[in-house]
């Protein structure tokens, strides 16, 4: 191994022990030979809204190793996102599509149909998605944030401290990240499930000028007659404190408010109480990547 730092020739030192005290200076020599280092993160200026903390020593000695932070959340991100969002998007829209069915039937409206659907779904894909990814985002960002450290030549000493801070720190950024790709996924998913219960409420209305009603949901057989009274289909349609449920989805705070720890501030351009629209902006691009890449 060959120093560089001291403008000594080439070979001209021989290398150092494994024990030598020269080690914590390895990573300002080897940084520029990191894999990936200066790579774009997917997600479009990541870097702006990741925390790092600034009582690590390792970054005050070694500032451009900040760049592995961001790094790692982006490629952690992107490891899990698929499977978490499959998933909580399947789930929520199958659950949404069978209730709308049956307790929206004797709706005639496909507006307020459409409303209750977008307001439960969204929720339910939220939910499922924020504690389907937490663990194993937190064990990806981890690992690609120690693969990074080491090939950048940190003391094994330093890294697990790095990696522990960082991982924990920047947990709510990347869940609020992969949620709101699946509430955006969900939406769309919903909207085609029942683009034909949507259709054919407005093309009755528009044929005949009569409210459309699902007559089916008496005769088909589908709901078992041990349905409590409550949940059975009715003719008048849902109750008011039936509806209500639909409506209180529209009160559940989804997303946390991704503010930093403690007394610590936020970074320029981090995310703040009243910053969903970025994170909306940055889910979709996060979530058209993705796309994008499972049809290549």
């Amino acid at each position: 191994q060959q120093q560089t730092h001291c403008g000594s020739g080439i070979g001209a030192t021989p290398p150092p022990p494994p024990s030598s005290s020269l080690q914590p200076q390895l990573p300002s020599e080897r940084a520029g030979g990191v894999e990936g280092m200066h790579e774009p993160t997917v997600i479009p200026n990541l870097a702006s809204y990741v925390h790092v903390n600034a009582s690590l020593a390792l970054f005050t000695q070694q500032p451009h190793l900040k760049r592995v932070v961001p790094l790692a959340l982006d490629r952690a991100i992107r490891e899990i996102i698929s499977p978490v969002v499959e998933r909580s998007v399947t789930i929520s829209c199958v659950t949404t599509r069978e209730l709308m069915l049956k307790d929206f039937a004797m709706e005639p409206d496909e507006m307020r149909m459409r409303k209750a659907a977008q307001l439960m779904v969204q929720n339910l894909a939220g939910s499922l998605a924020s504690v389907t990814c937490k663990e194993p985002l937190r064990v990806a960002c981890g690992n690609h944030l120690r693969v990074l450290l080491q090939q950048a030549g940190v003391d094994s000493s330093l890294v697990e401290q790095v990696v522990q801070l960082c991982s924990a720190d920047n947990m709510d950024l990347g869940c609020t990240l992969i949620e709101k790709a699946a509430t955006e996924k969900a939406l769309r998913d919903i909207e085609e499930a029942l683009a034909p219960a949507f259709a054919i409420r407005r093309k009755h209305r528009e044929q005949t000028g009569s409210p459309y009603y699902d007559m089916s949901i008496f005769t088909s057989g589908r709901y078992p007659a041990s349905l409590p009274e409550a949940l059975r289909p009715k003719a008048g349609g849902l109750l008011p404190a039936q509806r209500r449920v639909y409506d209180d989805f529209g009160r559940i705070a989804r997303a946390p408010a991704l503010v930093q720890s403690g007394s610590q501030q936020p970074q320029q351009g981090g995310y703040g109480s009243g910053n969903t629209q970025q994170a909306q902006m940055l889910a979709h691009s996060l979530l058209s990547q993705q796309q994008q890449q499972q049809q290549q």
